[in-house]
């Protein structure tokens, strides 16, 4: 499926399938404000000090669930995600639309939670944040205080991945750290640094944008042919705890179209904390 992003005519804002990254314009969300739930995926006290007008906020570290993933391989307990989107307000059927400060990181995580329990309705803002500033649209510092309600998850068990499996298979291995976490010259706060034997790196910024979340689609294509990440190899990304820096390649590589893609849940923190692992450097 080729990537798109939504216009004023577009049928439905949020009308998704299969696995595509939706990208919802400025001008779009303007329209829909009322209409849908607005996430912001920064810090509290980044949302506190200014948000776009209605969102509420979920920072995306707070999805973290590590022993989910040692557990079980999944990237976060269904009923877990469940219960704070449900706090949010957040039904099975509404629309969501997710942003961050605008580099696509923290809103890339929660858009892949939501896609993993189950959720269609749901798209990043473009250029996130700092495009809405850019422009000069409507601040808020008013806290929303939705309503809860009961979101039953439908996780998508099939995205399960464990440690052990990940030397099965033709898999292509991606390390979306620095640089400097790969060669092992920073650990990131593991307990050791390095990167998984045989994973190639790509740095998670380098198909990142300025006023847009990803980069032109011509320059991320170039960078990825020149890493050898193809539409024809099963990808697997990885970071530190497996939100973030993984899930925004996860989700620009959906952008391009690339169907074979997972994310490794339990990434480098939990392969490193294993010291009989193997690491190279």
């Amino acid at each position: 499926m080729m990537p798109r992003i939504l216009s004023l005519l577009g049928a439905c804002l949020l009308s998704t399938s299969a696995l595509a990254m939706e990208l919802v314009n400025t001008d779009v969300l303007t329209e829909r404000l009322d209409q849908v739930v607005l996430i912001d995926a920064e810090s509290p006290q980044d949302y506190a000090r200014a948000h776009i007008p209605g969102a509420v906020n979920l920072h995306y570290l707070e999805l973290e669930d590590a022993d989910e993933n040692a557990e079980t391989g999944l990237p976060i307990f269904p009923q877990l995600a469940a219960s704070k989107f449900g706090a949010l307000g957040i039904a099975n059927d509404s629309e969501v639309v997710v942003y961050d400060s605008g580099n696509g990181r923290a809103a890339s995580a929660v858009w892949y939670t939501l896609r993993f329990i189950g959720h269609e309705r749901v798209s990043l803002l473009d250029g996130g944040f700092r495009k809405w500033l850019e422009e000069g649209r409507a601040l808020s510092q008013r806290v929303s205080a939705p309503e809860k309600v009961v979101y039953k998850p439908q996780p998508k068990k099939e995205w399960a991945l464990l440690t052990s499996e990940l030397d099965q298979g033709d898999r292509l291995i991606v390390d979306a750290r620095s640089i400097a976490e790969y060669s092992g010259k920073e650990d990131g706060g593991a307990r050791r640094g390095g990167h998984i034997p045989g994973a190639i790196s790509l740095p998670w910024d380098r198909l990142s944008g300025e006023l847009q979340t990803f980069a032109d689609e011509a320059v991320m294509r170039t960078v990825l042919e020149e890493a050898g990440i193809t539409p024809d190899r099963e990808v697997v990304t990885y970071c530190n705890p497996g939100i973030g820096r993984s899930t925004f390649l996860y989700a620009a590589l959906k952008h391009l179209g690339y169907d074979k893609v997972r994310v490794y849940p339990g990434s480098w923190n939990e392969w490193a904390a294993d010291t009989a692992r193997p690491i190279e450097r």
